[in-house]
Parts: C-alpha cells; structure tokens; sequence
C-alpha cells in the first residue's frame, strides 16, 4: 500500500490558522444522515478531528436527501464546512461548481495513489471532469449480494446445495436460486404467507449488473459513454429483465410488495431478499440469521459483473466560510486513523473504501471469524474486483436508479412484458440524458 508510516505523519491535522497567522474560528458544523449507525460515525470523526485540531464541528444530522439540503444551504448561506453525502448524487452540485476539488489539496498533500489505497467503485463516485471531489469511506454495497436465511437453509438439509454454506462465492444461476426461492416459501391453505424470493429496491444496481455480464463479451456495456447510447432495448436488456423480474414472478415465487426486500425481509414476508445485506446487520434482532452471498452467475461458469453506486463519504463546499478548516477535516478523513473511525460503522463496515483496512477486523463488534460482519466483508472485498461504477457522461445516477425502479415495479405487477419493460426503459433513460444535456449547457468549469 503506497500510503505508510511516513505519507500518515505528512497527514498529521493542525490547528488551522488565517493568512494572517490568528488562529481560525474553534467550531464548525459537520452535515451527514439523519440515521443513527451514521450519526455515531459523524460523532468519533469529529472528536478525532478536535483531539487533533482542536477544532469543534458540530454533527448536524440531515434527512435524505442532502444534495438539495445542502444547495439550499448554499443560496442562503447557512453551509456547512464539511458534508458526508454519496457521491452519487452530487451531478447537481458538480454543475453548479458547488464543491471543493480536492486531488490537489487532499489526494496529493496526503500522498494518496486512488488506485493503491482505495478500493472498488469508491473514488469514482466522487470523479468528475478531471478532478475528485470527494474522500470516499465507503465502496458499492448492494445489487450484488443475496441475504440467505442460513439457519433454515440448514434445517432443510440443504446447506451444502447452496451458498454461502456450501462454501461457493456466488448461486451457480439463477435457476439455483430460484430452487432455494421455492424450497423457503410459506403457504397457507394456498395462500402465500412468505414469498421465497424478493428484489424490490435498489433495483438499478441489480437489474444493470445482470446487462453488464450479458454485454461483456460483445465489449460494451448498459451506457456506452464513447457512442452516447444506452444498451437496454437490447436482447441482452430483456433477457436481463426476465431473469430479474418476469420469471420469478411468472413462476410465483415473488410478487410485487408496498415495501423494499430489506423491511420485506425483516418483517417475515419473504426468505431471500437481494440487493442490500441490511438483512444480515438487523436480522438477529428480528429473530432471522441471515448471511450474504453473491449474487448468481449470469453467463456460467463467468464470474458475474456488477454494476455499484459507489458509498458514502465526505465533501467541502466551494463557499465554505472556513475552507482551511474544510480541508484540514477532509486530510484526516484522508487516513488509516480517519478512515478506521469510520469503518466502526454497522459494528464493521463491510465495504470499507480503504485498502489498508480490508482483511482487518480489531475495530469490528464481533472479530471472530463466525461473525456475520467479517463474512460479509469478506464477500464483498472479493466481489469489488467485479464491480465497477455505472460509468459517466449519462447524466444523474440517481434518476437512472429511478427509472430502473419504476419499470421493474410495472413488470413484477405483469403491466409489461419483459420486452415491453426494458423498451420503456430505454425510452426514460435517453430522456435522462436529454435534461442532463439541457443541464449541462450552462455548465462551464470553475
């Protein structure tokens, strides 16, 4: 790893100070998730921060979304000197040159090489122009892993047929987990009481990882940035619908619900939830043992690909009242020691940004190796070789995640056919790319 002993002493954090030499104001506001697991992350990064610094910054909490939060706070003045926000909702901020460029203050001041010390998709989320705007503590960390009730998979003797406890990284396909999907569903006196399956939220990740691994051998991808075109009215978007969404809703293992798959899951309304591995963190207090696998392979026996959105991590605002302070928390963010106080998250983020800290457990809960969290992390570390960001130049990812979410939604409900699904796709994300065109020719480059 390029960053060492002597790049985290360059790293050190000192008290900020004016131009003129006087000492910088000792508070400032931190802005992050209103969501308790991030909240006590904002909390021991500012109190590293102060211990190093002597710099208070406040958390101040926001609830999703905060990329709008935070423009409003802009316009009125009421910024904060550091946000944590996902990278991928910043388009808006990055056309408004709302944000601090940080490869020079940050990335090269701490002697950081992106490739070397970050992992994944996770600096490619804060990546626009030729600049990096954010210091991301986070990688992908859904639409590539399915929650399995391990406990029962084992009560049903059929815990060496299907991962994780058949020790395999991945379902072998589809039709794998749909058996598993099956074998786990509820009934009662012909009633459905638990679906053996679900999908629904953070379908865009899933549904496009399926295009990408379909597309890898014609050398493309679901956006094709050199031509301006998305690949989804494509053959391979429609049997990448089917295996999503049509067949198992055709073969009655799953259904459209008024919820996502993790509350699904926690609620006891289905038994395989993919696409975010909440399930796994919260299932114990639920009375549920869930642990993650891959997602299944596309193209047998081809490692699958996916499609990830990134993580969380932290930005500066251009107009910060107090840009050395911004910098100087960003540069601590920007360490072992920053990124480690971070990584405390969740009992043990599992899909950790940092290099340094994957195989690295002492910060986790529960280090041992039956611990739910070490499992996960270790599939996810191995699953990031295969996950690359959505790409660029298409416009907001989060709108894409919208219209991926809507189409599914009308398919699982059998208003579309998988073709008619994925040719209304089509048609949503070339009108995304027209409003980021429309978007765009305002847009010059600070």
């Amino acid at each position: 790893m390029a960053l060492g002993i002597s790049a985290l002493a360059a790293c050190t954090v000192v008290a900020p100070t004016t131009d003129g030499g006087a000492p910088m104001p000792t508070a400032g506001v931190l802005w992050g998730l209103q969501y308790d697991h991030h909240i006590g992350a904002y909390e021991r990064l500012s109190d590293l921060y102060q211990e190093q610094s002597g710099v208070e910054l406040t958390v101040a909490p926001q609830p999703w979304p905060i990329e709008t939060k935070l423009i409003a706070a802009l316009s009125a003045g009421t910024q904060p000197e550091a946000a944590c926000i996902m990278g991928k909702v910043l388009v808006p901020l990055h056309i408004q040159n709302a944000l601090m460029p940080l490869r020079e203050s940050v990335y090269n001041h701490n002697g950081l090489d992106v490739d070397e010390d970050f992992n994944g998709d996770s600096v490619e989320a804060y990546s626009w122009g030729d600049d990096i705007w954010g210091v991301p503590t986070e990688m992908n960390g859904v639409g590539s892993m399915v929650n399995v009730p391990v406990d029962e998979v084992e009560a049903m003797g059929m815990a060496d047929a299907f991962p994780p406890t058949n020790g395999e990284p991945y379902f072998d396909s589809y039709t794998s987990m749909w058996e598993l999907a099956k074998s786990l569903q509820v009934e009662e006196d012909g009633t459905v009481v638990r679906w053996g399956l679900s999908s629904k939220g953070w379908d865009a990740q899933s549904y496009l990882g399926i295009v990408r691994s379909l597309l890898a051998a014609e050398g493309t991808d679901w956006w094709d940035n050199d031509n301006k075109n998305f690949n989804v009215d494509t053959d391979a978007g429609v049997q990448a619908m089917e295996l999503f969404v049509a067949t198992p809703v055709e073969m009655g293992i799953e259904t459209e619900l008024d919820q996502n798959h993790v509350d699904a899951a926690l609620a006891g309304k289905v038994a395989l939830a993919r696409g975010n591995g909440t399930p796994m963190i919260e299932g114990h207090k639920h009375g549920y043992s869930y642990e993650l696998t891959g997602a299944p392979r596309v193209t047998p026996p081809d490692a699958p690909l996916f499609v990830g959105e990134g993580g969380w991590g932290f930005v500066a605002p251009r107009q910060s009242k107090q840009p050395d302070v911004s910098i100087d928390f960003l540069r601590m963010v920007g360490t072992l020691e920053g990124q480690t106080e971070y990584a405390r998250i969740y009992g043990g983020a599992a899909h950790t940004a940092w290099r340094g800290l994957v195989g690295v457990y002492d910060h986790f809960e529960d280090s041992s190796d039956a611990s739910s969290a070490v499992k996960a992390h270790k599939l996810l570390q191995a699953l990031a070789s295969t996950t690359g960001y959505y790409g660029q130049g298409f416009g907001s990812p989060s709108s894409v995640d919208g219209a991926v979410a809507q189409v599914c939604s009308e398919v699982r409900q059998q208003n579309l056919t998988a073709a008619e699904g994925a040719a209304a796709l089509q048609g949503r994300l070339d009108a995304i790319y027209a409003q980021f065109q429309s978007d765009m020719s305002t847009y010059t480059p600070a």
